[in-house]
């Protein structure tokens, strides 16, 4: 399953792979290199005021993506530690940015908590939970679905991959 994002300009649908770094798939597993770059399980997207900049909630990857709009539109974009940062709480689903205070404000379904991140140093600055009255055996169970950092040796993929929020296709 390739995590995608994709480019749609004037008439053109441009799918973008977010994970190019990953150059075969021919070993049975991959690296920590691929899986600390990966991207997955892109949901929500906000883009800076000026257009330049797009980050990206990728629940799979507990991570916050930053991405040139550019490279992603001339499909140059590669992922790498240096363009996105871990969340705490885990599994992101949302962003909203704040861009007069250079803040990114993303909700964080494995702790049902809201983490702040700087987006000039694409750092996490702050990180409160709020109260979830879900059973635990749903909150324990959630990264099983969701969280490719655990579930997939490259971090590229998790089960929710094929399983869109826990549906089945009824089609196996």
């Amino acid at each position: 399953v390739e995590s995608r994002i994709t480019v749609i300009d004037g008439t053109s649908v441009l799918p973008r792979h977010l994970n190019k770094h990953i150059t075969s798939y021919a070993q049975a597993t991959g690296t920590a290199a691929e899986k600390a770059a990966s991207l997955a399980t892109p949901l929500e997207m906000a883009v800076s005021p000026d257009g330049a900049t797009m980050y990206v909630a990728a629940m799979g990857s507990n991570k916050l993506g930053r991405i040139s709009t550019s490279q992603l539109e001339g499909n140059s974009f590669t992922p790498s530690g240096s363009n996105h940062v871990t969340l705490t709480g885990g599994l992101p689903t949302g962003v909203v940015l704040d861009p007069t205070r250079n803040l990114a404000f993303v909700t964080t379904r494995g702790d049902n908590g809201i983490s702040v991140v700087n987006t000039s140093s694409l750092t996490e600055t702050g990180h409160v939970t709020m109260f979830n009255p879900e059973p635990a055996v749903v909150k324990n169970g959630r990264k099983f679905l969701y969280d490719a950092s655990y579930t997939s040796s490259r971090g590229d993929s998790s089960c929710s991959g094929c399983h869109i929020f826990g549906d089945m296709d009824h089609i196996a």
